[in-house]
């Protein structure tokens, strides 16, 4: 009942966590858009909008914040398994747990690194030194939300993992926690390029029948 519930927990943070990935990309593009024009608007209008270097800090920041929960449903963090991967699948469980603790402890960290550092800028009411005099608790509240959601997700998954450690395979732990297999990998290529899977499979079939493949049949020689 408890895995019924984390597993419930676990796909709606999922799907939270896509938007924000989808949110970040976005802020990366609009970032290196304003930067694109602050640079041609300097050369070529001869002005500058003065804020670029704020602005674009902070959108860096927030699109990386909110990326990392993205980052981590899709398994696509970087990782070093050269040797996990050659333990047998009741060590490499372990070692798979102990990875995502670690890994929601840093997160902690970072949440509450950021939580006391978004509720001083609030209470001092903590502006920034550029001209547009942003609230830093805008910026800062942002990243915290992005921290907080990644914090949650690898808790949760902690807790998924924890749960599995008693009955469940190396394969659902994996799906969680194990690098994405080369199959995994094709199959994003494939539904980024719009192409089904299955079709490509079917048109990689040698085809037997000639006529289907546009060759013309031999004629019949056993017929009378």
């Amino acid at each position: 009942m408890l895995l019924v519930a984390v597993r419930a927990a676990n796909r709606a943070v999922d799907a939270l966590a896509r938007v924000m990935g989808a949110c970040a990309g976005w802020l990366i593009i609009a970032c290196a858009l304003f930067i694109t024009f602050d640079v041609l608007a300097r050369r070529f209008l001869g002005f500058s909008t003065q804020s670029s270097v704020e602005l674009s800090g902070y959108m860096l920041g927030i699109g990386i914040t909110w990326g990392l929960a993205a980052a981590m449903e899709a398994r696509s963090h970087v990782r070093i398994d050269v040797l996990i991967m050659r333990f047998p699948p009741g060590v490499r469980r372990w070692l798979h747990w102990v990875a995502l603790l670690a890994l929601a402890i840093f997160a902690g960290f970072l949440v509450y690194g950021a939580f006391y550092t978004a509720r001083e800028s609030f209470e001092f009411r903590a502006t920034d030194n550029s001209l547009l005099k942003t609230p830093l608790i805008i910026p800062q509240g942002l990243w915290l939300v992005g921290l907080a959601v990644f914090g949650l997700m690898a808790a949760l998954r902690t807790i998924e993992v924890t749960l599995l450690l008693r009955g469940g395979t190396i394969g659902e732990v994996e799906r969680l926690t194990g690098p994405r297999s080369y199959v995994e990998e094709a199959e994003e290529t494939l539904d980024a390029l719009g192409v089904k899977a299955d079709a490509l499979q079917q048109s990689l079939q040698p085809q037997t029948d000639g006529a289907s493949a546009g060759v013309p049949r031999p004629p019949d020689r056993s017929a009378p």
